[in-house]
């Protein structure tokens, strides 16, 4: 069959032909897709839909466990957990994981690693809700249940939280000292029970060895909150310089994330450079390499740049600001809430000014576009946010995720395989451990199909998607939106520091999810390596003896 299409682009580049068939609009994909349905579940809607029939709400006991048994030091974990994913994970949950422990990483020290033959482990995987045991139960391989609709950051956070030895806040010993129980408003299928001393008493332990702990690591760096950092380039004369170095870092992954706001209201000449201080044997007094200078003409506000590092050795972070020509006599460089992680940076930055204004003067059902912007696979993805909501959602953020094709495009692979893409409103508090940012995420299914159509729908955008022209005439196509419309209420948004001097940041990231299929395997690998080395010593011992028994001696000549 001959499909006749009503356009054709055609893409000519030097070593191949592309030809993108556009559909008739009714043949595209018109509808968005609500990766949760549109329903705003938490932990206990979910298990509750589930019939599950669990210690409040998502604590499983087992048969030797009771509620208020006495829980000791046998039962917590090393600092370094490992964990298991179970092939039945979906793809979307598996990123999020990670993400969740990247959350662990930066805002405590307890890290985590995949299993690899450890007696007891964390086995993920997908149940009918989203579940856990307290604490580390030593029977091995200890589930925790990430179900549909689990793969949340915040739901992965408490559960694993559930994991490390951790009960739920309300069932403190000592709440009745802090808060009122209006015990009337409580339906009687919830337990708001008070725990024993005894587990109090442990959860206090974890909570001081934890910190013990993260006082003997470095795990981030912040500079002193409540101050900024200023150059006064108005009086200086060109050449003058200013330098800003941290203490010393001492890197454990190779790679960090330098996260910081810069107010420019110096001339355009001047600049902002960032080096980092290397140190070693060869350089005791430290070696200084350049990463970036810091581009961009005088704003009249603090803007939020990254800058990606790559250091293995202990080093410090040095700014140098440089006086180059005439400016305002009054201007100057200026840095606030500096933070150095062990994280990748985030790939855009999409800063919504006036925040407050647009959630209550955008019309219900009326979404606002970021820029496009490219990932380092090649694709080009957009955020849609619905300030006042989706249709049905009022008072609420919505937010979805879209593909963009431009024509030229080549080099994509149709439909987009297993990218995973994090949509994130910033907490702009100044200390970065004390931040609760808000995040979604979603995955592109190369297999998913539209809904009433036989259209894939992570397909080429020119395929399946609509043309865009932008005021400043540019155009391209957007394919359709997957997301979620109650990403977060009005109220909670306007909470915290998401709204700071009246703009609201939202960062974008993707990720290239096809390792993560690998990701159990590699776990299971590792495993059957240290066990087949085990046998394989087990076996030459074996036949050692057996040798020198019958006093026969053979030799592998090649043998070292």
């Amino acid at each position: 069959n001959i499909h006749l299409c009503n356009f054709c682009l055609l893409s000519i580049c030097p070593c191949t032909v592309t030809i993108i068939c556009l559909l008739p609009y009714r043949e595209r994909v018109q509808h968005d897709f609500d990766v949760d349905g549109g329903l705003d579940l938490d932990i206990f809607d979910i298990n509750e839909e589930a019939g599950l029939n669990l210690i409040e709400g998502d604590i499983v006991l087992d048969e030797t466990q009771t509620r208020n048994s006495i829980i000791g030091d046998e039962y917590r974990w090393p600092t370094t957990v490992p964990y298991y994913m179970e092939d039945d994970l979906e793809i979307n949950a598996k990123g999020v994981i990670l993400k969740a422990f990247e959350q662990y990483r930066l805002k405590t020290c307890i890290d985590f690693k995949p299993w690899s033959g450890e007696e007891n482990y964390i086995s993920i995987f997908k149940g009918s809700g989203c579940f856990s045991s307290v604490g580390n139960r030593r029977v091995g391989k200890q589930r925790l249940s990430i179900g549909t609709n689990c793969d949340r950051i915040a739901t992965i956070e408490h559960e694993f939280l559930h994991a490390l030895g951790f009960w739920h806040e309300q069932s403190r010993s000592d709440r009745d000292d802090y808060v009122q129980i209006m015990w009337d408003r409580i339906s009687e299928v919830i337990c708001f029970c008070k725990l024993s001393l005894h587990i109090r008493n442990y959860i206090c332990t974890i909570l001081y060895y934890i910190y013990i702990f993260c006082l003997k690591m470095t795990c981030f760096m912040n500079w002193r909150s409540g101050y900024f950092m200023h150059f006064g380039t108005g009086t200086a004369s060109p050449g003058d310089t200013a330098v800003l170095e941290s203490r010393l870092v001492y890197p454990k992954r190779g790679y960090q994330c330098l996260q910081f706001f810069y107010y420019n209201s110096a001339g355009p000449g001047d600049t902002l450079k960032i080096h980092v201080r290397e140190y070693d044997e060869d350089n005791p007094s430290g070696k200084l390499r350049f990463i970036q200078t810091i581009d961009g003409s005088p704003q009249d506000l603090w803007q939020l740049h990254h800058v990606t590092l790559d250091v293995r050795k202990k080093f410090r972070v040095v700014f140098e600001g440089t006086k180059v020509g005439p400016g305002p006599a009054a201007g100057g460089l200026s840095l606030d809430d500096i933070n150095l992680s062990e994280t990748t940076c985030p790939e855009f930055v999409w800063r919504v000014k006036n925040f407050s204004h647009v959630m209550d003067s955008t019309p219900n059902n009326t979404p606002v576009f970021s820029p496009p912007f490219t990932s380092k696979e090649g694709y080009t993805f957009q955020m849609a946010l619905y300030p006042n909501g989706r249709d049905g959602y009022p008072g609420e953020l919505s937010a979805y995720a879209h593909l963009v094709a431009r024509e030229g495009d080549a080099g994509q692979t149709w439909p987009c395989p297993w990218k995973q893409i994090t949509m994130m409103l910033m907490d702009q508090h100044p200390h970065i451990q004390k931040r609760m940012s808000n995040q979604r995420s979603v995955t592109t299914d190369p297999n998913m199909k539209a809904a009433d159509s036989d259209l894939f729908f992570w397909d080429d955008p020119r395929k399946v998607g609509a043309e865009v022209t932008e005021p400043d005439g540019s155009r391209y196509f957007r394919g359709p939106g997957a997301g979620t419309p109650v990403y977060l209420t009005h109220l909670r948004a306007k909470s915290r520091d998401f709204i700071k001097g009246g703009d609201a940041i939202f960062l974008g990231s993707t990720q290239d999810k096809t390792t993560l299929a690998l990701a159990s395997s590699l776990s299971v690998l590792g495993a059957m390596l240290l066990i087949t080395v085990v046998s394989v010593l087990c076996i030459k011992n074996k036949y050692k003896k057996r040798v020198a028994n019958t006093g026969i001696a053979l030799e592998n000549a090649n043998a070292n």
